[in-house]
């Protein structure tokens, strides 16, 4: 399938008042015939072997070593078409395509030629001053050197307006002038030169070029645009939704384990990152909506929803799935117009032979991460976050919850049962950070009771489980304690 085409059909899956925003493939496609058609009218102007024919790039032609098509494949197109073959008074020795950026943020695409005239077996070359009729060429500065050639026939009283110095030939001999001239009242140029000029600088501007990159950063700025608006809409959505989801998360409410369970398994379904907590994207639009799909078939199969008491609580699960399903249509958005932007530049490349890829990136880029990621960490800081997590709250030593956390003066937290294990197999540094002695220096002092009341709380549960279950691991110990040892002796039990 064309990329126009996949274009289209993935815009259907986007919002409708998202549409106007992805970049319009198939019209820059069009611009790029115009520039075609405008470059291979202007070397024909400037009377030179143009870089390309005028025509579909895709059909097969002679190419030179950078990228042009020389004067006698051209000349053969020409004929093969059944017209007289053309005849140049130069060719180009190197085309230098440079895009360039000015002070008020906007490119500008130029094109500077080294000419070099064909010998004179090549070429039919009027020794006394030329007028030559050019058609319109945008841009073209007034004072551009060139060789032209044309049949001299011009009543025009030219006005010379510069002079340039191109370089000198192999033999020695001195650099000879080319004095270009510009009626006032025609566009027409007059060309003065001697027979034993070798070569001279073309500097253009398309026109249609220009208007190519001024339509993409049109596309690309509107999208930015649209993406700062949307940001700020979105955040406003996540504040008030982040209110509700307090309400209805109160640990003193009933369906406070519930969204607990959803939230679990929202991070464990890894929607949009592949590793436990990391918030960077590493998933494609595709990717993420297909797993969140998974995750939201997984959530109906286990009827959480119906376990809701709330009310709120069915319209906040609603919205929380709103705003991912946002997330996934924002990130393909991005997906696609840095896709058509990269397609576009090839095709740009590819048809004109005026090479942009390398250029055009370093001056306008689009960041298919950083806004995504931005909305994902809201998600997680401002709605998933709300609910405490028990993974959060692990003793790094026996993995379980921390029943009684003791924080080391190095701030890590660990179970007051671990750090008495520690300690009586002195192991007095940090099992963490290696710190000193912070086992040997904790003492009941060190055990942060707002944590304490915290976990008892949001996870009154999992500590009752856990404190019945360092009982038994002490019981167990104090058993071991009574037990008898030595077996040589005689049984003192009767």
């Amino acid at each position: 399938m064309k990329f126009g085409k996949t274009i289209e059909t993935n815009a259907k899956e986007l919002p409708e008042e998202w549409q106007p925003y992805l970049i319009q493939y198939k019209l820059l496609k069009k611009n790029i015939k115009n520039i075609v058609q405008e470059l291979d009218n202007t070397f024909k102007n400037l009377n030179i072997a143009p870089p390309t024919f005028l025509g579909d790039s895709d059909d097969a032609s002679e190419s030179t070593p950078d990228g042009g098509t020389d004067a006698h494949s051209i000349a053969e197109s020409s004929s093969t078409a059944g017209q007289a073959p053309m005849e140049f008074a130069g060719v180009p020795e190197e085309i230098a395509y440079n895009i360039e950026k000015d002070s008020d943020g906007l490119v500008h695409p130029v094109i500077t030629v080294k000419i070099r005239r064909l010998p004179a077996h090549q070429q039919q070359q009027q020794q006394h001053t030329q007028v030559v009729e050019l058609l319109t060429v945008a841009g073209l500065p007034e004072n551009t050197s060139v060789i032209l050639q044309s049949d001299g026939n011009s009543d025009t009283a030219p006005i010379t307006i510069s002079t340039t110095e191109p370089a000198a030939t192999e033999l020695g001999d001195k650099s000879n002038t080319i004095a270009c001239a510009e009626d006032s009242a025609s566009n027409s140029l007059t060309v003065e030169t001697q027979s034993d000029a070798e070569e001279t600088q073309v500097t253009v501007r398309l026109k249609a070029d220009q208007q190519f990159f001024d339509q993409l950063i049109e596309y690309i700025e509107r999208m930015r645009q649209f993406e700062q608006r949307y940001t700020k809409a979105y955040n406003t959505n996540v504040d008030h939704l982040s209110t509700e989801l307090a309400t209805v998360t109160s640990p003193y409410k009933q369906d406070y384990q519930v969204w607990r369970e959803i939230f679990r398994l929202y991070t464990d379904a890894q929607v949009w990152n592949r590793a436990h907590g990391d918030t960077r994207l590493s998933s494609t639009a595709r990717e993420g909506q297909e797993r969140f799909n998974k995750f939201a078939r997984h959530i109906e199969s286990l009827g959480l929803a119906q376990r809701f008491q709330n009310p709120m609580s069915a319209r906040v699960l609603m919205s929380f799935y709103k705003l991912n399903l946002e997330l996934t249509h924002m990130k393909l958005l991005q997906e696609m117009n840095e896709e058509a932007t990269r397609k576009i530049i090839k095709k740009h490349d590819k048809r004109t032979h005026l090479v942009a890829k390398t250029q055009f990136p370093r001056l306008i880029t689009i960041d298919t991460t950083s806004l995504t990621r931005a909305l994902l960490f809201t998600i997680y800081t401002d709605l998933v976050g709300i609910v405490p997590q028990i993974d959060d709250y692990l003793c790094p030593m026996c993995l379980n919850i921390a029943w009684r956390p003791l924080r080391l003066e190095c701030s890590h937290v660990f179970c007051s049962r671990c750090v008495v294990k520690a300690s009586k197999r002195r192991m007095f540094n940090c099992p963490v950070c290696r710190s000193k002695n912070a086992v040997y220096r904790a003492s009941i002092s060190n055990i942060d009771q707002s944590l304490l009341n915290f976990l008892r709380l949001y996870f009154p549960k999992e500590i009752k489980e856990r404190q019945r279950d360092i009982q038994r691991d002490i019981s167990e110990e104090e058993a071991q304690m009574m037990v008898v040892h030595d077996r040589s002796g005689p049984c003192i039990i009767m």
